[in-house]
């Protein structure tokens, strides 16, 4: 947050105001954290003391593992600074493309007049808001406890075939595991070995504003694969590293 702070004041400083900030404040993608009540009100306040708005994207907030998430930037605006974007395409399934915009009239009228959708099938609309009307719940509590076990199994799977080596901090939810290799492994050589083996993985410096500084990061999902395909995938994965330069 001092960091983004810095930022800003420094575009001011050269009279350039910022567009828009973007957060996934609840279940990071790619780390799974979810940003403080504390930190959720700082950054509200920079926002309304540089002037500029926020995208809050919240499109994996349902898929916490247990409890209950942190209350949305959105619900502590009172200036109408905060666009709050959620999405049924990871609750319900990547083919639904449906998603929705919570913002004030101001900011709406303005979206609507740009497009209202996007070619989105009406029959899927009304399938979606007739089955979560009566079964989201029940839903979203199976969907959850089904990427926790994923999750575990693919912290578990690291474990046994990387040892210590790597560290995994545990997400609160959602569906992707941010692993740290050792210190000078460049996970960007062991891409195209990985793919040959059938094991897609996404290098970290894809996921980080400073790419040199997340070479030995990796990014894994696990919400597809089964259990037995996450343990098999990952003897693989360990493989393809041992026989490289790195050596994980």
């Amino acid at each position: 947050m001092d960091e983004l702070e810095q930022v800003l004041g420094d575009l001011k400083n050269k009279g350039i105001r910022p567009k828009y900030i973007y957060t996934i404040p609840t279940l990071q993608n790619p780390t799974g954290t979810v940003l403080t009540m504390e930190r959720r009100h700082k950054l509200l306040s920079l926002s309304q003391e540089y002037g500029v708005p926020i995208f809050e994207d919240e499109c994996y907030a349902d898929l916490i593992f247990e409890g209950e998430y942190e209350n949305a930037i959105r619900s502590l605006d009172d200036a109408n600074r905060v666009l709050h974007i959620g999405s049924f395409s990871k609750t319900l399934g990547p083919g639904t493309r449906l998603g929705y915009i919570v913002a004030g009239w101001e900011v709406m009228s303005r979206l609507l007049t740009r497009k209202a959708d996007a070619g989105t099938g009406v029959l899927d609309q009304m399938i979606v808001a007739d089955y979560f009307t009566n079964h989201y719940e029940e839903h979203i509590l199976n969907v959850r406890a089904g990427l926790r076990r994923k999750c575990d199994a693919l912290t578990a799977a690291l474990r046994e075939h990387f040892g210590p080596t790597v560290e995994v901090d545990q997400p609160a939810g959602g569906m992707y595991l941010w692993v740290k290799l050792p210190e000078g492994v460049d996970c960007r050589h062991f891409v195209e070995p990985a793919i040959h083996e059938g094991i897609a993985f996404n290098p970290g410096p894809d996921w980080s504003v400073d790419p040199e500084a997340a070479t030995n990061y990796i990014r894994l999902c696990f919400a597809l694969p089964t259990e037995a395909e996450i343990w098999e995938g990952i003897e693989k994965l360990a493989r393809v590293f041992q026989l490289g330069n790195g050596k994980a």
